[in-house]
């Protein structure tokens, strides 16, 4: 059976050690050899076990009186307080191990305030507490070192639930923003009395419902599902709107889109802020093509619609506001941003304002890019 010994009595044990070898080497200065086999070696590995046993209370003494958590005013107190009395300790008991007889004569003396007694003391006390110190220091600085790692693992630990809880936030408030909107295109269509069409909208409606319900615990997706999500989102939309909008999805079926992880609903509120303030102010209509492409490992989504622009768009949203309020942009950005800090990604929003030769704006080019998972 293998015996695992602790750093700390590991250390315990070579300190106290080599502690002993030094003060044997001036006890052993001029002296026989018998001397020493006979002496001096059962006197080091006394003093190294009593040191072991006396900084290991000392140790006990120190979260029993809760120094580290004081002030540093009085943890200095305390330092030099509970040094000073091991050390007055440590040699009072040391010399009655080491010799009963002696050390008790020598108690005695020192009591009496002998001068011998007192020299010896006083050159014991330097070289115990100097031992002391040190352990001492070593403690306190080691446990400051776990104490800064150990509230920096909480921050960041703390951080990281702080941003969960405001990822959780974002997906929340954008669940129930689209779907008030489908309701929305369903009350219209019924408005109109396009039942049927009202019928085969609420069917895929329901489709797009229990996809949001079995990804509502998750924060993110495989792009696959997600782009999964789009087409049926945009199903939808094309039931409202006819062929006033057609919508093209062109990806490379190279790129294995299960394998690429993406935050859930990311791509979809882009699609519907194209819709809403690209193609909708535009009487004519237009087209959204949705691309996926892979260069280098980074995968590129690419939402290119033929819309009026953002430009024109901004005189719009009043216009728009009563019926449709989309935060698109700003949550996708908001979202990519939390991705990064919890996930250690790069992906990055790009948006490109298309503009024709004569700089007439023919529309908006949003590029989300993802890096490939690493297996």
């Amino acid at each position: 059976m293998k015996i695992r010994v602790s750093t700390y009595w590991k250390c315990q044990l070579i300190g106290w050690t080599l502690f002993s070898i030094v003060a044997a080497a001036f006890a052993v200065l001029n002296e026989p050899f018998d001397y020493i086999l006979s002496f001096v070696l059962p006197v080091s590995i006394k003093l190294t076990l009593f040191g072991i046993l006396s900084s290991h209370l000392m140790k006990k003494l120190i979260k029993k009186l809760h120094v580290l958590q004081k002030s540093v005013s009085r943890q200095i107190f305390y330092f030099f307080s509970i040094t000073t009395l091991f050390s007055v300790l440590f040699i009072v008991i040391f010399n009655l191990i080491v010799d009963a007889s002696k050390g008790l004569e020598f108690l005695s003396e020192l009591l009496r305030l002998k001068s011998s007694a007192l020299n010896i003391f006083f050159f014991q006390g330097i070289f115990f507490f100097g031992a002391f110190l040190i352990w001492n220091l070593i403690y306190f600085i080691f446990h400051y070192i776990q104490k800064g790692k150990k509230d920096e693992r909480l921050k960041v630990l703390h951080e990281k639930e702080l941003l969960e809880l405001e990822a959780k936030a974002l997906r929340a408030q954008m669940n129930p923003h689209f779907i008030f909107n489908s309701l929305n295109s369903i009350k219209s269509l019924i408005n109109k009395n396009e039942n049927d069409k009202a019928a085969n909208y609420l069917t895929t409606f329901s489709k797009l419902i229990r996809t949001l319900f079995q990804n509502s615990d998750k924060r993110e997706v495989s792009l696959f599902e997600e782009i999964e999500t789009c087409k049926l989102y945009t199903e939808l939309e094309t039931m409202r709107f006819g062929d006033n909008i057609e919508f093209i999805f062109n990806v490379d079926e190279k790129i294995d889109l299960k394998d690429i992880k993406v935050p859930a609903l990311i791509l979809q509120p882009l699609i519907e802020n194209a819709i809403w303030h690209g193609l909708v102010p535009k009487e004519s209509g237009g087209r959204i093509i949705f691309s996926v492409k892979e260069t280098d490992g980074t995968v590129a989504c690419i939402i290119d619609d033929d819309g009026i622009g953002r430009e024109l768009s901004n005189q719009y949203k009043a216009q728009y506001r009563a019926t449709h309020q989309s935060k698109g942009i700003g949550m996708t950005q908001s979202r990519l941003e939390l991705d990064k800090l919890l996930n250690e990604r790069e992906d990055t929003i790009r948006i490109i304002d298309k503009k024709s030769e004569t700089g007439t704006a023919t529309g908006t080019k949003v590029i989300i890019t993802f890096k490939e998972n690493e297996n």
